[in-house]
């Protein structure tokens, strides 16, 4: 147990006081004696033996003025490319606790590319949709992600007559990945954000441009069933 960032408890001319992260202050109604015991028991991770330190510890915890250590959740990262190295770099760097794949609680499938290139069954997923990074949380079906981003961008893969290419001709290509170093880092900190923070919005994405980095989101309704 810890008291949460920005948080005091200390003594004043009248009695001990709370101040919050927000910078309110609020009277305890404790002894010496007693905020002894409840500073210790926040050092110990010990509950207090006394009523009224246990009591002021549950109020604070209740309230989250004090965080309790969980254990920490097993991650494993599937895919391979830019995006999968540079959350796996961000994760390991902030503690998180890395596994392979099928040995840990929560999985996350990303690529560098399309979405037929993920590994199935990440809890979070994130593919390249052109020059387009889409983050899928946990709850939405990467199916119905699918389903509707190529029903909404038909139209713009149609080729006017006379702008199709000649089979074998002439043709120069960027070799440039979309997803380039700093992208990559950027969008690994959205999908980490994801994972430890989920969207609260139900059946939303988040789509990322490559090229300025913007973020987005947008609405994913399941698809429905076929008519019978």
């Amino acid at each position: 147990m810890h008291l949460a960032p920005r948080t005091e408890l200390y003594e004043s001319d009248s009695s001990f006081v709370l101040r919050t992260a927000d910078d309110e202050h609020f009277a305890l109604s404790l002894g010496c004696d007693e905020f002894d015991e409840l500073a210790a028991a926040l050092s110990s991770n010990t509950p207090p033996e006394s009523d009224r330190p246990r009591a002021a510890l549950s109020a604070l915890i209740a309230a989250g003025h004090v965080s309790v250590d969980d254990s920490v959740e097993a991650i494993s990262v599937e895919g391979s490319g830019r995006l999968a190295s540079a959350l796996t770099g961000l994760l390991t760097r902030t503690g998180s606790s890395l596994l392979p794949p099928g040995e840990s609680t929560r999985s996350i499938a990303v690529s560098d590319d399309e979405a037929e290139t993920l590994t199935p069954g990440g809890h979070i997923s994130c593919f390249r949709d052109g020059n387009l990074s889409v983050i899928v949380p946990d709850g939405v079906q990467l199916t119905d992600v699918r389903a509707r981003r190529a029903a909404s961008s038909l139209h713009r893969r149609r080729i006017e007559d006379g702008y199709a290419p000649v089979p074998h001709g002439r043709r120069l290509s960027s070799p440039v990945h979309p997803m380039s170093v700093a992208s990559a880092e950027f969008v690994a900190a959205q999908v980490m954000a994801e994972m430890f923070f989920p969207t609260t919005a139900p059946h939303r994405v988040t789509a990322i441009d490559l090229r300025t980095l913007r973020l987005s989101c947008h609405p994913v309704l399941p698809m429905p069933e076929p008519p019978r």
